[in-house]
C-alpha cells in the first residue's frame, strides 16, 4: 500500500496514476496535525487495512496531475541519517554512525531546494533509502528489528560541504529544504527485500547516482538495533540509510533533481540559489 499526503495534507492512497481519498476512513484518529495523523495511521494500520483495501478496489481516484503530493512524513520526531553506509566497490567497512538532521529540512514532490547564503565549498545531492518506524522500539535484537519497520520512501540528504565556522554534520545538512522525501510511504509488504533495490538520481535528466542497496555495509536490522540501544524509536520516526558517494555532484540554481527507488517510486524537486553560484559539473562529480 502506498500512503500519501496531498494538497493541504489530506491523506490518500496511490492507485496507479490516481490518488484515492481516505480521510473518512481515518476520522476516528484524533490528530490535530498531519504528522499525528500519520502516526495514528501507522499504529492503527492492522485495524484499518481491510477498509483501505476495499477503498483501493472500489473507489475512483483523482488524477495525480490534478493534486499536489506532499512529503509523506511531515514532521518526524527523529530524522536519523546514516554516515557512509556503502562499500562503494572498495569493500569499505566504516563503523555504524548517524547524525540528527533537522525536521524543518523536509520537503515533498515538486517543492524547491533553496541553497542558503552560507559559503559552502559545494552543495551536493545524496540519494538514499528511507525507513519509517512502525512501533515503539527500544533495545531490539537484530532478529526482531525488521518487525519495527512500517515502510519505506525515497530521501535526498542534501548537503553543504565545508560550511565556514561549523563542526559536524547537523549544521551542514539541516538547512531548510535540504530533506526532499516522497512521493509515498510504501508499506513494507510491498518491498520484499529492501536490500536489493536500485536507487537512481538524475540532475536535469542526466543520471548521477546509480547503485543498489545490496552494497550496504550494515543492513537495516543492524542499523535499527544500533539506534534502539541509544534512543527509543517511535512510530513515524525516520531513518535514512546513507548513500553510495559515486556520482555525487553539485546542485545549482535552476536544476531539476529526480530520484527513484525501485518498488517505491519517483519524485522531482527544483533547485533555487538566490546567489546564482556555479560549479563546474564535470570537475565536481565524484568518480
Amino acid at each position: 500500500m502506498k500512503f500519501v499526503f496531498y494538497d493541504d495534507f489530506q491523506p490518500g492512497l496511490l492507485k496507479g496514476s490516481q490518488v484515492i481519498d481516505i480521510k473518512d476512513l481515518l476520522k476516528n484518529i484524533e490528530a490535530p496535525t498531519p504528522q499525528l495523523l500519520l502516526e495514528g495511521f501507522i499504529t492503527k494500520y492492522d485495524e484499518l487495512k481491510p477498509g483501505l483495501e476495499r477503498a483501493l478496489e472500489d473507489r475512483e481516484g483523482v488524477p495525480l496531475q490534478n493534486v499536489r503530493l506532499r512529503q509523506p512524513i511531515p514532521k518526524p520526531g527523529l530524522l536519523l541519517c546514516g554516515i557512509g553506509g556503502y562499500k562503494e566497490g572498495e569493500e569499505r567497512m566504516r563503523p555504524l554512525d548517524f547524525f540528527l538532521k533537522g525536521w524543518t529540512s523536509v520537503i515533498g514532490p515538486g517543492d524547491t531546494i533553496v541553497l542558503p547564503p552560507a559559503q559552502a565549498k559545494i552543495f551536493n545531492h545524496e540519494a538514499e533509502l528511507g525507513v519509517i518506524i512502525g512501533k515503539k522500539t527500544r533495545n531490539v535484537s537484530r532478529e526482531e528489528a525488521m518487525d519495527s519497520v512500517f515502510g519505506y520512501t525515497t530521501f535526498n540528504d542534501v548537503s553543504g560541504r565545508s560550511v565556514p565556522d561549523t563542526r559536524g554534520f547537523w549544521p551542514q545538512k539541516s538547512f531548510d529544504t535540504f530533506g526532499p522525501m516522497g512521493p509515498a510511504l510504501v508499506t513494507k509488504d510491498e518491498v520484499p527485500d529492501p536490500h536489493s533495490l536500485d536507487i537512481k538520481l538524475w540532475v536535469n535528466g542526466e543520471i548521477r547516482q546509480n547503485y543498489n542497496t545490496d552494497d550496504m555495509i550494515q543492513d537495516i536490522p543492524e542499523k535499527i538495533k544500533f539506534l534502539s540501544e541509544i534512543c527509543t524509536l517511535s512510530p513515524g520516526d525516520f531513518i535514512a540509510c546513507g548513500t553510495n558517494h559515486h556520482g555525487l555532484g553539485p546542485l545549482q540554481d535552476g536544476d531539476v533533481v529526480d530520484i527513484e527507488i525501485e518498488r517505491i517510486g519517483r519524485m522531482s524537486v527544483n533547485v533555487k540559489d538566490p546567489l546564482k553560484r556555479t560549479w563546474n559539473v564535470e570537475e565536481n562529480i565524484r568518480p
